[in-house]
């Protein structure tokens, strides 16, 4: 018994995802604010000690200060973020 193989081409789209370095940067983000909404109660300032004392990395410090000012001034932010966590938290169960 003899077996052929067509082989055809295939057109194939390659999308540009962007660096890969910004997909690290995505989860880290998303982390974060896991972070201050289950462990410090969606409190900045909280975070902020928290890194002050060691307790958290210092690396997280300009992303809990943005959240910060965009948390005084966008009142539902603070609810949206505990939405999505929530909704993400929901998944793996």
């Amino acid at each position: 018994m003899s077996v052929s193989t067509i082989h055809s081409p295939v057109e194939v789209e390659i999308l540009d995802g962007g660096p890969r370095w910004s997909y690290g940067l995505l989860a880290a983000n998303f982390a974060r604010v896991q972070i201050l909404v289950t462990w410090y109660g969606g409190n900045p300032d909280r975070y902020l000690a928290a890194i002050e004392d060691g307790v958290e990395d210092s690396d997280d410090r300009p992303f809990v200060e943005t959240l910060r000012r965009r948390l005084a001034s966008d009142r539902h932010l603070l609810d949206d973020m505990r939405r999505i966590v929530n909704e993400f938290a929901t998944l793996a169960s």
